[in-house]
């Protein structure tokens, strides 16, 4: 496994700075073809973020997974990001007099499956991470890895099966019994922290070009899922092979990127990316009503690259003034 000096592994950053990118794209479509070829290549993002946060919660030599640590870190983070998105939905009633109404259902789907009502929908991601996190404490204070580890190749049939209910068993299944932190988000976690105790069998079995097949096939396949699916396919089932070896790529490359803008994006950017990139969205899509040009064609194709540029500007803004805060506040503490 090629590594750097320091033994970071970049290529995970690199990655997730790409990852966080093919995020907005899932969301903010091109239009056409394109949009369908960009989005199949795009798919792999979720699986693999659940992927690296599985990867780093695995511990070795005695050391401690720690719990407490990573859910308070999770938690500030959902709490803020539901707190923008609050106030962006109350200012969308008072301004734009958008309408919203929640049941008890919403409710139960929101704390079972992470459905989202209110704030924006792309924010099941965190709170499924969060709840992640906290299964996983259990899962290592009862040491249940292995079950855990068992439960991959199950979860991911069991998501196969309710994603394609309607094809399969004539039944259409609500998204919301499969798209969360268990179906979803579980296996990829678990995937991500098998291939870490095992990671130097797993990468010496494959070579670059293997990886880069892999990754190739999958996406021709994701394509052909498009296609033979319609566009509501929900998530793609190449998509984890795909996200997988992506995942191992990165591990044997290691030193990939080290000094490239895109693992500066992965490391420092990529969540604030993953959290504005709706609101950014949004507020481009209004900005076209305004001045007319929404259904222009070419305005279209450049809308998705508009969220990407301002998201990751405005990602930077507000990590200089976070940065400048915690720099005030250590040196009054020092003071």
């Amino acid at each position: 496994m090629a590594e750097s000096h320091s033994g970071r592994n970049y290529c995970l950053d690199y990655v997730k700075g790409i990852a966080c990118i093919c995020v907005v794209f899932v969301h903010c479509r091109f239009p056409g073809t394109m949009g369908i070829i960009v989005n199949c290549v795009s798919r792999f993002c979720v699986p693999y973020f659940f992927m690296v946060s599985g990867y780093f919660s695995y511990y070795k030599d005695g050391r401690k997974f720690p719990a407490g640590r990573k859910i308070k870190h999770i938690s500030i983070i959902v709490i803020a990001a539901t707190v923008f998105y609050i106030l962006v939905g109350i200012a969308k009633i008072l301004f734009l007099h958008s309408v919203f109404s929640v049941g008890f259902k919403d409710i139960v789907d929101f704390v079972l499956f992470n459905k989202m009502f209110f704030i924006s929908d792309h924010l099941w991601f965190l709170y499924a991470l969060l709840y992640l996190y906290i299964l996983y404490a259990a899962v290592d204070k009862l040491k249940l890895q292995k079950i855990a580890y068992f439960s991959i190749p199950v979860l991911v049939i069991a998501g196969i099966v309710l994603n394609r209910g309607d094809y399969l068993i004539g039944i259409s299944v609500p998204r919301t019994l499969y798209r969360n932190f268990l179906i979803e988000g579980f296996p990829m976690f678990m995937l991500g922290h098998l291939i870490h105790k095992y990671q130097e069998k797993i990468v010496s079995k494959f070579t670059n070009i293997q990886l880069i097949l892999i990754i190739s096939v999958s996406i021709l396949l994701c394509l052909a899922e498009r296609f033979a699916f319609g566009r509501d396919f929900r998530y793609c089932i190449s998509s984890f092979p795909q996200a997988a070896a992506i995942f191992v790529f990165a591990l044997k490359n290691g030193s990939m990127g080290s000094t490239r803008a895109l693992t500066k994006l992965g490391v420092k950017y990529s969540l604030f990316v993953y959290v504005l990139h709706p609101f950014v969205w949004h507020t481009l899509e209004q900005g076209y009503s305004k001045v007319g040009i929404a259904k222009n064609t070419a305005a279209l194709y450049l809308l998705p690259v508009l969220v990407v540029i301002v998201t990751i500007i405005l990602s930077i803004i507000i990590d200089k003034v976070i940065s400048l805060i915690n720099n005030r506040r250590k040196g009054e503490t020092n003071g």
